[in-house]
């Protein structure tokens, strides 16, 4: 609809084609030949696809519009090949057109708005969901209850596309799974993002080469996005650092420096973007390794410092304890507004299957 909102302000001819259709814009949809009805806006689509006829392409044989190619060249449209979605802006020269672009690495349009300076509001929510768990209906529900729109998952292993489904179901909005989490690579934050907020640029996991990890090992994950509203982008990921009931800093710091590596070639690649990540690192905020990241060191590696942004109080294991899940975000990128553990989960119980609470700061990128 949005999308036909566009073509409503920038394809008047379509108009006047729409009204010798006998189609109404306010009306919603319109006759054609022998009483067929289609939406206004397909009509008003159809018609306007002759002045955006440069960026044209053939359907692919499989019955799907190829990346680069217009899905309103040819009535019916015929949808994007797996992989890219319809957008509309100039892609090419000065006409405006539909086009296919890739869902990982979708080019702005030419005169889309940006402002470097533009505030932007963002929900990230965190949960370790504990890696037998199956009940996507269950987590789905409490995620749907908060109302974020970037989530991390840790120990999530059902399948990737069947959680967003089950997160765009419950909630309504249409979640995306970050680029590259094509297979598990270890114990990682899988993220999830609100598709109709955010564009994904790129993304990806990488399993952490730190031979004393324990338990399985463990992985980096990371996603660049940007809000179509503004154009501001963000860096998002994290990990799930081993589990060592004695401590063990040399460990957690390989792991973590894993995927510092790959925010810092983000933040170079895409012009200081600011990175939020989260994760369960099974260390409290009072662990030196911990504090180190906050100062910005790991190790005796300088880096760029943290806030602490959930901010959590009490335990987020159902046992007890102090908080083991955190989000941080870089030292002074963000203000928040809200943050803490969400309401639900009671400590003794297993919430939907997981053994950790889920944790959630509200923020604004400033």
């Amino acid at each position: 609809l949005r999308r036909a909102g566009l073509l409503l302000l920038l394809a008047g001819p379509s108009l006047a084609r729409a009204a010798e259709l006998g189609c109404s814009a306010s009306g919603g949809s319109c006759s054609i030949g022998s009483g067929s009805r289609l939406a206004t806006e397909h009509v008003l689509l159809q018609t306007a696809r002759g002045s955006a006829s440069s960026a044209s392409f053939s359907s692919a044989p499989g019955g799907c519009t190829p990346e680069g190619g217009n899905p309103w060249a040819t009535w019916p449209y015929v949808r994007c090949c797996e992989g890219s979605s319809a957008d509309f802006g100039r892609w090419s020269g000065s006409s405006w057109s539909f086009s296919c672009q890739a869902d990982e690495a979708r080019p702005s349009a030419i005169g889309q708005p940006t402002s470097a300076n533009a505030r932007v509001s963002t929900k990230l929510m965190e949960w370790n969901v504990y890696w037998k768990n199956r009940d996507l209906a269950g987590l789905a529900s409490v995620v749907a209850e908060n109302g974020p729109d970037i989530v991390g998952f840790d120990e999530l292993m059902a399948d990737v596309q069947e959680t967003a489904d089950a997160l765009s179901k419950a909630t309504g909005r249409p979640f995306k799974v970050q680029p590259g989490r094509t297979e598990w690579k270890g114990f990682g934050t899988d993220i999830f993002y609100d598709s109709s907020k955010w564009r994904a640029l790129e993304g990806g996991v990488h399993t952490a080469q730190c031979s004393d990890s324990r338990n399985g090992q463990r992985a980096a994950n990371w996603a660049v996005l940007k809000e179509h509203a503004s154009g501001r982008t963000l860096i998002v990921g994290g990990i799930h650092l081993s589990y060592c009931a004695e401590g063990c800093d040399a460990v957690h710091e390989c792991e973590l420096q894993e995927m510092y590596t790959k925010f810092e070639q983000m933040r170079q690649k895409h012009g200081g973007a600011p990175v939020a990540w989260m994760g369960d690192l099974n260390r409290n905020t009072n662990a030196g390794v911990v504090q180190n990241l906050l100062k910005g060191m790991i190790g005796m590696k300088g880096t760029f410092k943290v806030d602490d942004l959930s901010k959590v109080q009490g335990n987020t294991y159902y046992t007890g304890g102090s908080a083991i899940d955190h989000i941080f975000g870089e030292q002074g990128a963000f203000k928040v507004k809200n943050a803490g553990r969400t309401a639900q989960g009671v400590t003794g119980q297993w919430l939907f299957g997981a053994d950790h609470f889920p944790i959630y700061a509200e923020l604004d990128m400033v």
